[in-house]
């Protein structure tokens, strides 16, 4: 008797060890009733990125917004962050059945969500946000995939070899040129960056940069918005819209679903620059 009751409490103890193993990947947070609305976070960033729109779409959706390990002070794993997080995303989608889901993802986010897209059927749309195919391809168009490996070594060394300190201001100045106009957000996202591990994140963007999601886009068939901003191009280089639109449409060129939408006056967080304007072009992209 004291065998098989032994028996039976190690393989609960491995059980929950198994359990806790895949829950380490992510923590999620559902909220509202309707048909569901995934939403993946950037690098290095909380899930509370999505605070305010979540805030609005739950009125009519349910919302499932994911908290990845390593970001924002959750704990990491040991390696092999995408493609965890990949699969446990998709996991996720399976297990709970869902129906019709939408799945949103801002930059990284977009990058894990291009890949779901192509893997599983329970995804019905697509909106990715700043997020581009080939990271890489930003820098040079031209760009090879063994330079994209260089440049993404060249990156994450930059990322780990910096003090928490340096790291920080170098986030914050990145959060106000690059990010957002509202400078106390330029520093929440400077916050959540530094409160990450710096090996996780460093590698997530390394991963992001140096692969090249151009050939699978074609397996993907379901709608695709694709938000970006043209508040740098306007600003800075005075191009029209227009050559935004034909830029962006070039990126995707071989997504046959996909439609694109830019703004001028909102920097890469457009959520959080334009809310009202994010929120009505995702109403109106997921009624159709």
């Amino acid at each position: 008797m004291k065998k098989i009751t032994a028996f039976f409490l190690l393989v609960i103890a491995f059980t929950t060890a198994s359990v806790q193993a895949q829950s380490r990947v992510y923590e999620v947070k559902v909220t509202g009733k309707g048909s569901p609305l995934l939403f993946i976070p950037h690098i290095g960033c909380s899930g509370d990125m999505w605070k305010d729109v979540v805030s609005e779409l739950s009125k009519t959706h349910e919302c499932h917004v994911f908290y990845l390990a390593g970001f924002a002070g959750l704990a990491p794993l040991d390696s092999n962050y995408t493609q965890q997080y990949k699969n446990a995303i998709s996991d996720y989608i399976q297990t709970k059945k869902l129906k019709n889901a939408t799945v949103i993802g801002m930059n990284y986010g977009g990058f894990i969500a291009l890949q779901l897209a192509a893997r599983t059927e329970r995804v019905a749309r697509l909106i990715v946000i700043d997020t581009y195919p080939f990271l890489a391809q930003i820098l040079n168009p031209a760009i090879t995939q063994e330079q994209a490996l260089t440049f993404a070594s060249n990156i994450k060394r930059a990322y780990l070899d910096q003090d928490k300190s340096a790291f920080h201001t170098m986030m914050y100045q990145l959060g106000k040129n690059m990010i957002t106009n509202d400078t106390l957000k330029a520093k929440l996202y400077a916050d959540w960056n530094a409160a990450s591990d710096r090996k996780t994140i460093a590698t997530a963007l390394g991963d992001q940069m140096a692969t090249d999601l151009r050939p699978i886009l074609p397996a993907i068939k379901i709608p695709v918005l694709c938000f970006g901003t043209w508040y740098f191009g306007k600003t800075m280089k005075k191009m029209p819209i227009e050559e935004g639109y034909t830029m962006h449409d070039n990126f995707y060129a071989s997504l046959t679903n996909h439609s694109v939408k830019l703004t001028e006056t909102s920097k890469d967080f457009m959520h959080w620059d334009d809310s009202p304007w994010f929120i009505k072009e995702v109403n109106q992209f997921i009624q159709k």
